[in-house]
Formats: C-alpha cells, structure tokens, sequence
C-alpha cells in the first residue's frame, strides 16, 4: 500500500527545482588525449548529477578525470541518466542505446526503486535482465554500483526514512547476488547525507580505479606503457 504513495511523492518532490537541481547542457565530460576510452553511465538521479549545476562537478567529471590521469589517455564519459529512472524503465529503453560504441558500462540505480519500495521480486527480474542485456554488447566491461544515495531522507519523517533504507540495504542483497550469479562486478558506495562534488569525486575516484583495473589488464602490452593504477 505504501509504495504508490511514495512513488506519488517521490515524483512530486523530483519536480521542485527548489529541492532537486541537475547539471544543464551537453552530458558528455571529456578529457582530451590518445585513444580515448569510453564509458557509459546509466541509472538515476545520482548518475544524472543530482546537487551539481554542471556535468563536470559531477560522477561523470570525476570519473572522466580520474581515469583519464590512472590510464595516461583520453576519456569520454556519456550520461544517460534520468531523475527518477527505475530498474523496470532503464530496462524499457536500454534497447534504443547504442552499447557497442563503449568500453565499459557502470550502472547506477536503485536510489528511485528505493523510495517507492519497488517489491524485490520485481526488483530481481528487471535487473537480470538489465545485467544481461548489458553484458551482451560489445563492451570490455559491465560494473553495477551499489544504492548511491539516501539524499531525499532530509523530507521525510522519521519511519519513511528508516523504511526506504531498510528497502534500499535489501535490494542491494538482491543486486550482489545477481552480480555474483552473473559474474559482474559490482562496486559499494559509501553511504553519504548528501549529494556533493565531494560526493561524486569519492565515487567517481572509486569506480574509475575498478575501470580502470580491468581495462589496463586487457590492454595491449604495447599500450599500458604510462598507465599506473592503485592496488
């Protein structure tokens, strides 16, 4: 009963510009250099920049930065991200993408599904599917992130808030055993109060050193020459 009524005021509250801002303009963040890598960001508010007024300040930027500095090489971050995206719709439009162009893949949602208690049964299928259809593209690699944010709790009272973080621990259990079943790696997020450039660079210095780990592995010899990453 309670998941149309936070679906309601989750749609409600994404629509106050007051509350919610987002990077406006172009949502590739590039940094030049040789034989560019590129990376696709799908997911939900988090992934769109939710906090930030640019795409720089946010995941993309950093995650564009920090690879471009551990792989010596140019990097192209394309978001394609929607406030209030869930798994089931990411799932609806990610044949309309694409894939093949990139060379690694991150998905970043469960923060919208999260808030509106999307069952676990309906959680579960639509992201084996999301996993599946993303790892049969021609891509070197598919991360999934963890629930990025609880960045809304601020509105809601007290049980809604230990309600949708109770919602938000128990799928991602679901997503680390459908990333384990399906062998893709899936990166923790630390758990943050708001969504900030400090925020984003936290995590886009974590995803980009697990991008960055794979695609220097799969590297020609000839090519890793300069590239350096943190173990």
């Amino acid at each position: 009963m309670l998941g149309p009524l936070f679906w309601w005021w989750f749609k409600a509250t994404t629509h106050e510009e007051r509350t919610w801002q987002y990077p406006a303009g172009p949502s590739v963040v590039k940094v030049d250099g040789i034989d560019p890598v590129r990376v696709l960001v799908v997911g939900d508010g988090p992934a769109a920049g939710c906090g930030v007024l640019i795409h720089e300040l946010g995941l993309a930027g950093y995650l564009a930065r920090h690879l471009a500095e551990q792989l010596a090489r140019g990097v192209e971050v394309t978001v394609s991200a929607e406030p209030t995206a869930s798994a089931r719709s990411t799932l609806m439009r990610i044949g309309a993408m694409d894939l093949d162009r990139f060379d690694s893949i991150v998905l970043m949602l469960a923060t919208t599904d999260a808030f509106c208690l999307t069952p676990r049964r309906s959680w579960q299928h639509s992201m084996t599917a999301l996993i599946q259809a993303l790892r049969a593209a021609d891509t070197s690699s598919v991360f999934v992130t963890s629930t990025a944010s609880m960045h809304l709790t601020k509105s809601l009272s007290p049980f809604a808030r230990r309600l949708t973080g109770s919602h938000a621990r128990k799928l991602n259990i679901e997503t680390s055993l459908i990333c384990a079943h399906s062998r893709t790696p899936m990166i923790a997020l630390d758990d943050v109060n708001d969504l900030t450039p400090f925020t984003y660079e936290m995590w886009g210095r974590r995803i980009g050193e697990r991008i960055s780990r794979v695609l220097i592995r799969e590297a020609p010899i000839g090519t890793r020459r300069g590239a350096r990453v943190d173990l």
